[in-house]
């Protein structure tokens, strides 16, 4: 069966040429929905036409469908943010930023967003939710765990204001030094923090300084996520991301 073809070596210019024509084939079937509302079947011979020599029938199919989920995808999350937020300018603000931290990170966009959605409802500013994020995920990265779950501990502590034991107990689980960022801060032992945290003295304002000290340059955690954005894996991942950017676009 044919297919897409191009040199992965190197140099992509192949692969940007065979992209492009299929964009330019969407993209002129559109015009032609829009301006003169041919059938959907003569658009398909249309595209076909524009894109015969790249894809055979079934991959133009497939190519159609994909564009339109993808589209599909970013609207929702568009929509989504636009309500928590109140307003299209943030909205679009917003999105841009996890788009491009999706694009140079090991995390697809979905999972980005979906941590973006959390943050705004535990009460994370717009301003600094993708900053926020970013700093999560070389956490996740460094010790290989879901995003999602980094992103409810922090965002639990946020909401109640305080760190609570099990709280404390939670972030040791998973492997974050958090008692040891706690106990620099208060210029105390590491078994002196417990104590501390039960008193009540532990606010969410110092969880977030330690989550700053160790994602910070020089931190046990900093830039962890773009490194492993430089893994064969992460490359996949990012190049994954970019295309389904194209496709909205």
């Amino acid at each position: 069966m044919a297919g897409i073809k191009f040199d992965i070596i190197g140099d992509s210019s192949s692969f940007k040429k065979a992209v492009n024509e299929a964009a330019a084939g969407v993209n002129d079937a559109k015009t032609r929905i829009e301006s003169d509302g041919q059938s959907m079947g003569a658009v398909f011979d249309n595209l076909k036409g524009k894109v015969g020599m790249i894809f055979t029938a079934a991959a133009a199919a497939e190519l159609v469908t994909r564009v339109a989920q993808v589209r599909g995808e970013f609207q929702q999350l568009e929509v989504a943010f636009t309500t928590m937020l109140g307003s299209a300018d943030k909205s679009s603000a917003l999105m841009a930023q996890l788009t491009q931290t999706a694009a140079i990170t090991p995390f697809g966009l979905q999972e980005v967003a979906s941590g973006a959605k959390q943050l705004l409802a535990y009460g994370t500013s717009a301003e600094k939710v993708n900053e926020t994020l970013v700093r999560l995920g070389d956490i996740a990265a460094g010790l290989s765990i879901p995003l999602g779950d980094l992103v409810y501990l922090y965002g639990t502590t946020q909401t109640q204001g305080r760190l609570f034991t099990q709280d404390m107990r939670q972030f040791m689980g998973r492997g974050i030094p958090i008692v040891e960022e706690l106990a620099k801060q208060f210029g105390v032992t590491k078994d002196e923090v417990g104590a501390l945290v039960t008193a009540g003295k532990v606010g969410f304002p110092e969880v977030e300084k330690a989550i700053i000290s160790m994602t910070s340059e020089g931190g046990k955690f900093g830039g962890l996520m773009e490194a492993q954005s430089k893994t064969i894996t992460g490359q996949i991942s990012n190049l994954e991301d970019a295309i389904d950017g194209m496709f909205n676009e």
